[in-house]
């Protein structure tokens, strides 16, 4: 299994995704090597979704204000289990996801558990994105860094969090 840099993605398809779920850090610029942020992966994943209303009354978390650009997308993924948050009572929105978190995102989002063969060296049976990351392997959401490592410390930058979840968009 080969590291992949880049996917064959029609680029009227790319922009059309990146467009309904996000809007770039300005204008003009996506910013695709910039670390992705908590804030910015569950609200890509909420406006994915259809940037649904939330059921959540009171706010579960005392670091999401009210009116931020995530602040609902907090709350739909709370609820949906897609974050426990970092804490009881914090999201953190503006810390770095790492690899390994933006599968977890992904995977309670959209996967299933996947009985495969665990390729990488770097994941163990007993870390807590162990199934995310054998679910995106498995219905080829990445291949990983390399093909033995997955490097799920690493941060995830915000083309590898939308690549992966434009991978994932065809298995929910």
């Amino acid at each position: 299994m080969a590291a992949t840099t880049s996917i064959p993605i029609p680029l009227s398809s790319l922009k059309r995704a990146l467009n309904d779920i996000t809007n770039g850090t300005s204008e003009t610029t996506f910013s695709p090597d910039v670390s992705c942020t908590r804030a910015q992966i569950v609200t890509f994943l909420w406006r994915a979704t259809g940037r649904p209303e939330p059921t959540i009354m009171k706010n579960p978390f005392l670091d999401v204000d009210e009116g931020m650009y995530y602040t609902k997308a907090v709350y739909w993924a709370s609820e949906n289990g897609i974050t426990l948050g970092t804490d009881a009572t914090h999201f953190s929105p503006d810390i770095t996801v790492s690899r390994g978190q933006g599968v977890t995102f992904l995977y309670r989002f959209a996967g299933e558990r996947t009985d495969t063969d665990n390729p990488f060296k770097d994941i163990s049976e007993d870390a807590y994105y162990f199934d995310a990351v054998q679910w995106a392997v498995a219905n080829d959401v990445t291949t990983g860094k390399t093909a033995e490592l997955f490097a799920p410390g690493d941060d995830c930058t915000r083309a590898q969090i939308i690549t992966f979840l434009y991978r994932a968009l065809g298995r929910k």
